[in-house]
């Protein structure tokens, strides 16, 4: 379970685990960690699990969140990195990421330019080659669409230009759909009751979507395709 070491001032203020799919941190008390400190939104941040990444979400703070001194939107977190929001620091500690970023994850972030800023340089490069290969693509390459058949938006589509997309109603039943080099992938966050594909519950790990494939969630259908 990964660890978030709190400090203020230079003084260790706190250890938290990230023992939620949905780990929120704000200045409201109801936050997974309430942070009531100057230049701390409400609801300003969250570091959501998919599979075994933890992958960190500004949430349009005011003044923003960093990363290793880099301005982030969406971060993929390693071990020891140093998250800073307002005048706090918050050092992430997971053993799963000792030994560093696989390909798989840094490339799960191709197309999000503040976050290839945030990364190690050889990293960075590796995305930009496969970036540079389009002939070579496989067909998670693809742009992924979903479609709602069913519920209150019937007809809309949404497309999955994204790493992650949520879909669903936090607290009651959340699923997030995430790009990687070789596919698309479904997978659990939060709620009793986990989505459905293709009539069956997806479980707790993630998993990979095909053309055609048919997503239910509370009163709504989602029919996943590929463009």
């Amino acid at each position: 379970m990964a660890k978030l070491i709190l400090t203020v001032d230079g003084e260790v203020a706190g250890n938290y685990f990230i023992d939620t799919p949905r780990f929120t941190i704000g200045s409201l008390e109801d936050n997974s960690l309430p942070l009531a400190h100057p230049g701390v939104s409400r609801s300003h941040a969250v570091i959501t699990t998919v599979g075994n990444d933890d992958i960190l979400e500004d949430l349009g703070s005011t003044n923003g969140t960093l990363v290793n001194g880099n301005r982030i939107t969406r971060h993929i977190l390693q071990h020891d990195d140093v998250i800073e929001i307002g005048s706090c620091q918050i050092r992430y500690r997971s053993q799963k990421a000792v030994s560093g970023p696989s390909l798989d994850r840094t490339m799960v972030i191709q197309g999000l330019a503040p976050e290839a800023a945030a990364m190690p340089a050889p990293l960075a490069g590796l995305e930009r080659a496969a970036a540079r290969k389009p002939g070579q693509a496989r067909e998670g390459a693809r742009l992924g669409l979903v479609r709602v058949t069913k519920g209150p938006q019937a007809g809309r589509e949404i497309e999955l230009p994204r790493v992650l997309r949520t879909f669903g109603e936090p607290g009651v039943q959340l699923a997030v759909i995430n790009r990687r080099p070789h596919g698309y992938f479904i997978t659990h966050v939060e709620g009793k009751k986990p989505a459905l594909l293709n009539g069956k519950p997806i479980g707790g790990e993630p998993r990979p979507l095909a053309p055609n494939d048919v997503i239910s969630m509370g009163d709504e259908e989602l029919l996943f395709l590929l463009k």
